[in-house]
């Protein structure tokens, strides 16, 4: 079942399933729910989960830029896309990331980018939604604090 995300995911797969994308960290329960008071408050944060067996196996994040070109158009990005390892190659991601591009066009986004490895570019590619396939375009470059 693919759902936004809820504060009870926390402590059901949810920091488990990130941790195999990158650092999650020790993070004080307390502060857990403060943070996801804070994004769940942000209309233009949306983070989708994958429940499988009444466990988070798979999510994807999208933000929403507001932006004062194309008409003071909006641009999606999506962020820490993850699946469980045990659930890779059953469909779950591409159905969020398809979810979470049906929502950046119903709020009015003229694009929706993300950032990959090259490993994972024939993976984006192969996602269709509403005719049209993720391509390459440009270079990502990063500045790490």
């Amino acid at each position: 079942m693919i759902r936004d995300l809820r504060e009870s995911d926390l402590t059901n797969g949810f920091l488990d399933t990130l941790r195999s994308l990158t650092i999650v960290g020790e993070i004080n329960p307390d502060e857990m729910k403060k943070r996801f008071k804070e994004i769940d408050s942000d209309p233009n944060y949306i983070i989708r989960v994958a429940e499988v067996e009444g466990k988070i196996v798979s999510s994807a994040t999208l933000v929403i830029e507001p932006k004062f070109i194309h008409n003071l158009g909006k641009v999606g990005h999506i962020e820490d896309a993850v699946t469980d390892q045990k659930f890779q190659g059953k469909g779950i991601a591409t159905k969020i990331i398809q979810s979470l591009l049906e929502e950046a066009k119903k709020r009015g986004c003229y694009k929706t980018i993300l950032d990959c490895d090259d490993e994972l570019i024939s993976f984006y590619e192969k996602i269709n939604y509403d005719g049209r396939s993720f391509h390459k375009h440009g270079s990502c470059m990063r500045f790490d604090h």
